[in-house]
């Protein structure tokens, strides 16, 4: 019984709507139709990005070799809630949904919205006046490169109140263990200086990580060639602690449990004694600061995905996110709204009705602000394809030259991604067809 995660190999870029199936006892379970679970798939490499009903939606970067890491979701405890109130104690997806947005060539946007409930749907933090307790809002925007920006936004009442973010979570199906997928030395920390350092679960779960200094690149060290990665602004101060608890050695190295997922009865906190059913794993929580907040939501940003490099060469991909290179329009019908960490593009606007000829800018790469993969949110473009000349050099459409449309009740926006990775400026003009 091995994880659903759709057709083995790389496929076509792009998010699709599937109904992945496990086992026929456990699929019965369910009443749903044929387009129950997104899929996100990699032209340039046999990973995929699952949101899955058997993890209560709860969305899973794959690797290669099948094996499921998330970044966990909000979750808070006690204020109505009976134990932990979050999206893996709503067993059947009632108020877990999943829909995408966004699927071109260029980039996919999904979102995912779940309740912060217990195992017998109370919610936490009923507001007595409107009835509302605890939701939140997730949108992943996720580019080829297999790396995209997790944008989470908590509604409560109270959002400053005591709510998890992030924790490394390890997800296995039956036969598989955590000693078996996670490599000895877990965790791998690394600073914008390139420094880094290795954390061992050897003899015991290693204290909470210090070192390097303000470290800010978060790398997860899997039995497979690509290896899930975590990078926080690091004016979002982050800060890492280990999964400590609930410790069998003689079990496993790292803790155990296989009340989630696929679980279908209520329950929460149930240790795993062997490799019978799914199980997960939990290495380590990252806080960080939020990226904006009001009197009744908080929210916060990551860039995460998967990479076959070691955590020190991801520091370029988290200065070109936390520092990008200025862009500097000279075409006279466009304006720059910057850059947006939030979806990772830049964002631009045509004042031509739609109707665009030439747009024409430099992005000023430099050491400290490199470009590395740059996406454009064009909008108000129109229906026209564009051309693109990079430094003079013409490129086609093709893997080092994406785009799509996006049609809205506005317009229709022109997406654009670009494999590109430089420290030197560089000059962009993108044409639209007649």
């Amino acid at each position: 019984r091995t994880l659903p995660a759709g057709p083995a190999g790389a496929g076509p870029f792009g998010a699709f709507y599937s109904k992945l199936k496990y086992y026929e006892q456990w699929d019965s379970f369910w009443p749903v139709g044929d387009f129950a679970d997104v899929v996100v798939r990699f032209d340039t490499a046999p990973c995929r990005f699952v949101f899955w009903r058997g993890t209560n939606y709860i969305p899973n970067w794959v690797t290669e070799n099948g094996i499921w890491y998330n970044n966990e979701f909000n979750e808070t405890w006690g204020h109505g809630a009976i134990g932990c109130a979050e999206p893996m104690s709503d067993k059947q997806c009632r108020h877990s949904h999943v829909r995408i947005i966004e699927s071109s060539d260029a980039r996919v946007v999904v979102h995912w919205r779940y309740a912060l409930v217990d195992n017998y749907y109370n919610f936490a933090r009923v507001d007595e006046l409107t009835g509302w307790g605890d939701w939140t809002d997730e949108i992943y925007t996720i580019y080829p490169d297999m790396a995209g920006i997790r944008q989470i936004t908590l509604h409560s009442n109270a959002p400053a109140e005591p709510h998890e973010w992030q924790e490394s979570i390890i997800v296995m199906g039956p036969g598989q263990t955590p000693d078996e997928v996670i490599k000895t030395e877990a965790l791998t920390l690394a600073n914008m200086e390139g420094q880094t350092h290795t954390y061992s679960w050897e003899k015991a779960p290693p204290p909470n990580p210090r070192e390097p200094k303000n470290a800010n690149i978060h790398l997860i060290n899997t039995n497979s060639v690509y290896k899930p990665f975590v990078i926080l602004l690091p004016q979002s101060e982050p800060s890492y602690d280990i999964y400590s608890g609930e410790l069998r050695r003689d079990v496993s190295k790292f803790p155990w449990w296989n009340h989630w997922p696929t679980a279908t009865k209520p329950s929460d906190g149930r240790y795993a004694m062997a490799s019978d059913q799914a199980s997960h794993s939990s290495l380590t929580h990252i806080f960080w600061k939020p990226y904006s907040q009001t009197k009744i939501s908080m929210t916060k940003i990551m860039l995460n995905g998967l990479t076959d490099t070691t955590a020190d060469q991801l520091v370029p991909l988290a200065k070109s996110w936390s520092s990008p290179a200025e862009i500097k329009l000279s075409s006279g019908s466009f304006s720059s709204s910057g850059y947006d960490p939030a979806q990772r593009a830049y964002i631009l606007s045509c004042s031509a009705n739609g109707k665009p000829k030439q747009l024409k800018f430099e992005l000023k790469a430099s050491e400290q602000s490199p470009v590395i993969n740059p996406a454009f949110v064009i909008k108000n473009w129109g229906e026209s394809n564009p051309s693109l000349k990079i430094n003079g050099k013409k490129f086609d459409q093709g893997p080092e030259f994406r785009f799509g449309h996006r049609r809205t009740i506005e317009g229709t926006d022109l997406i654009v991604w670009i494999k590109q990775q430089t420290t030197k400026p560089v000059q962009i003009v993108l044409s639209a067809s007649d």
